[in-house]
């Protein structure tokens, strides 16, 4: 007499949760590796950061807007420029090619609010996709993973974007001379608004998945 197994068919969502594990430790590794590039005064590995400095694979450089530099009715204005740095008006590109421990730190500090906020929406995703593998997609834990990663998109995100505009200010006072306004720092912000939407719209649909766990614990309660 032979037994008989029954297999549990696989979870369409596991190849998703293990996709989204590996981008994660990709997105861990890429981050760790340019931060440590900037400490050591050099660019991005993988051309240029998004919102950040141009893509330079040596010194520093940092695309600020042109109302935070100071010109004269021709252009630019070299003379507020510290030492070892160079300016380009057209692009607004204010460069160090052999920044100082101090400039090498501030623009480290420029990369770290958008890593941060990329790495704790990939952080969430992971959550989110093991938990959906795991126990579906309508349950009361999948819909808290949601709610919490689009705020981490609508608030995490525009937090992110004024810290950075602030740390790009404090890196301008290191490639400069003259008094850097931080009044000024709207100037330096810019927000993906693209983001912004899809918080919202994931705040929305994770009311929608709550109400249809809890109709779904309330037709598994009558069976």
């Amino acid at each position: 007499m032979s037994a008989t197994t029954t297999r549990k068919p696989r979870n369409r969502l596991e190849p998703l949760a293990t996709l989204v594990t590996w981008v994660f430790r990709l997105a861990v590794l890429a981050t760790a590796i340019t931060v440590i590039l900037a400490l050591f005064g050099r660019g991005p590995l993988f051309g240029a950061h998004i919102g950040g400095p141009s893509p330079s694979l040596t010194g520093v450089c940092l695309n600020a807007a042109q109302a935070l530099l100071q010109h004269t009715s021709s252009g630019l204005s070299n003379a507020g420029l510290s030492p070892g740095v160079r300016a380009t008006w057209s692009s607004a590109n204010v460069c160090a090619a052999h920044p100082s421990f101090r400039q090498a730190l501030a623009n480290t500090i420029t990369l770290l609010p958008i890593d941060v906020f990329r790495l704790g929406a990939l952080y969430l995703a992971q959550r989110l996709a093991r938990a959906a593998a795991r126990d579906g997609v309508y349950t009361a834990r999948a819909a808290r993973l949601v709610l919490v990663l689009g705020w981490w998109l609508l608030a995490g995100g525009l937090v992110a974007t004024v810290a950075e505009a602030f740390a790009r200010l404090n890196l301008l006072s290191q490639l400069v001379t003259w008094n850097v306004d931080w009044g000024q720092w709207p100037v330096a912000w810019s927000v993906s608004w693209p983001i912004a939407w899809i918080g919202l719209g994931l705040i929305a649909f994770a009311w929608v998945m709550r109400i249809g766990a809890g109709m779904r614990a309330d037709l598994e309660g009558t069976v």
